[in-house]
């Protein structure tokens, strides 16, 4: 039997390895945990060793998560591979950073790349630069390539200055983003990936990003990873946090900034006290300081529990209660976040999202769930519907938006694809 070809899958992410706070990070612990299955996919032609590369972080770092950094060392390890880490300037307490990390970020990972490879000697490579931090990483190693293999660089935004910066654009980090995806749209072993059909158009109209420089990497959540509690641990832990368990739930949780639309929810949850549900809004602030808290704790009332800290646990455990009815993402801008996936994976509460960039993607309105303007008094009206269905009704909705999830959710799925089509069909094209 002829020697298989040597792939070596090189992952940079500023979360997700040693971290894991935010959607990113859900996205970047999905690509690790597809590595088993990439090798089983591609067991017939390759030999698959895996690397993670992440700025070094301080352990004392909110953020930081040992877990989460054993995991995916163990993954690497187990084919060969490690996570290494790499500079971005800053003092090791930086998660993200902004301009003055970044290009410092992209250049290490790629001088770490190179490494790899140099002492690795693959066949083929695919380097996956996360988010901005690493935008460059794929052309400054591209520019550099004098080893002779196959190179495939993508750079995977998650989200851009255009998305997350609305109001208050960073013109560095525009022109940054901008010229990783000029450089794709120029060199055929480079991509740009996109996660849902929103932010294939927003990286296409918005940034230039040519048609034949766009891959897919779709979002999705590890199934296999979801955990299921019984509905005694359930109560007590809600009982533990003060809210009754007489009446059903209404829900609403994320990172504590303005943009998640905490405040929208809680208006409306005023607007609807004579309907038998308690509301419940867990959000996460970086600190107590922020100003998010002082506005939301102004909007509390008798029936709405208001919880803040970084929990990702109570979260599942509320929307697996029989007693969650409904569970609201009314984002004022997301390019695809995870929680609509992971409200409808239990197949128990109905997920409403807002109709705001990439949220719609996820959701067949009247399905496997329902979709608002953010309007106050839309919200309201749909909120109320959709509580006022009728139960046979509730549960055929969550079934089939519990179906949806299994079928085109699915990260280990989702990446092993994006891989595969990187891999060989552009070897077939380069070979035709």
């Amino acid at each position: 039997m002829a020697n298989k070809n040597k792939l070596s899958l090189i992952i940079c992410a500023h979360d997700g390895i040693s971290s894991l706070y935010a959607g990113v990070g859900t996205a970047v612990n999905g690509y690790f945990r597809a590595v088993e299955n990439i090798q089983k996919e591609l067991s017939g032609k390759y030999e698959v060793k895996v690397w993670g590369i992440t700025p070094k972080y301080a352990e004392s770092n909110y953020g930081f998560n040992t877990n989460q950094l054993k995991k995916v060392t163990d993954i690497c390890k187990k084919t060969g591979g490690e996570v290494l880490t790499c500079l971005n300037y800053s003092d090791g307490f930086n998660q993200y950073g902004n301009m003055d990390n970044w290009l410092t970020a992209s250049a290490s990972a790629a001088t770490i790349a190179y490494d790899v490879m140099k002492n690795d000697r693959p066949t083929d490579v695919i380097v996956v630069g996360v988010d901005t931090p690493f935008a460059l990483t794929p052309a400054i190693l591209n520019q550099q390539m004098d080893l002779n293999l196959n190179y495939y660089g993508v750079w995977m935004p998650h989200s851009t200055s255009l998305i997350h910066e609305r109001g208050s654009y960073d013109v560095e980090r525009i022109k940054f983003e901008t010229k990783a995806i000029k450089i794709a749209n120029n060199i055929e072993n480079l991509f740009t990936g996109y996660l849902n059909s929103y932010m294939r158009r927003h990286l296409s109209f918005d940034y230039g990003a040519s048609e034949e420089s766009l891959t897919p990497i779709l979002n999705g959540i590890v199934v296999d990873e979801v955990k299921l509690y019984s509905q005694k641990e359930i109560e007590e832990v809600i009982r533990a946090k003060g809210i009754s368990l007489d009446k059903p739930i209404v829900f609403s949780f994320g990172r504590g900034v303005p943009y998640k639309g905490f405040d929208i929810f809680m208006k409306a949850a005023k607007r609807l006290e004579d309907l038998p549900y308690h509301f419940v809004v867990q959000a996460a602030p970086y600190t107590t300081q922020d100003p998010i808290v002082k506005e939301l704790n102004l909007l509390k009332s008798k029936n709405i529990t208001l919880l803040f800290g970084l929990d990702f646990v109570f979260p599942r455990q509320l929307m697996q209660w029989n007693k969650t009815e409904l569970v609201a993402v009314l984002s004022k801008y997301e390019p695809g976040a995870f929680i609509p996936a992971e409200i409808r994976v239990y197949g128990k509460p109905i997920a409403l999202v807002s109709n705001i960039d990439g949220l719609p993607c996820q959701v067949n309105d009247g399905v496997d769930g329902f979709i608002t303007s953010l309007e106050l008094e839309e919200v309201e009206k749909n909120m109320r519907k959709i509580l006022m269905l009728p139960e046979e009704e509730k549960q055929k909705i969550a079934k089939k938006g519990r179906k949806l999830v299994l079928n085109d959710y699915n990260m280990v799925t989702n990446f092993t694809n994006a891989i595969k089509r990187i891999l060989l069909n552009e070897r077939d094209q380069k070979n035709n």
